[in-house]
């Protein structure tokens, strides 16, 4: 378990902690913020998923290929 410190307005804190009981704070916190996480990643898969069904983008893709393909030639037994 870690201990943060993040910056709150005073009626968002005031108002979380009427509401919340002290048992209850971190695991609610914790939530939100996997909620938070799970949303932001939700948007990263959906644009790159979209980026790449653009035919725009099938340069870019093909160079990636050849770089994976390359990327660890001379690295054996390292």
């Amino acid at each position: 378990m870690f201990r943060a410190s993040y910056s709150i307005t005073a009626p968002t804190l005031q108002g979380f902690n009427a509401v919340i009981p002290p048992g209850e704070r971190s695991r609610v916190v914790g939530r939100f913020m996997l909620q938070a996480l799970a949303g932001r990643e939700a948007e990263l898969t959906k644009i790159a998923a979209a980026f790449m069904a653009d035919p725009a983008n099938v340069e870019s893709l093909a160079q990636e290929a050849q770089w994976d393909t390359v990327a660890g030639d001379g690295l054996q037994g390292v």
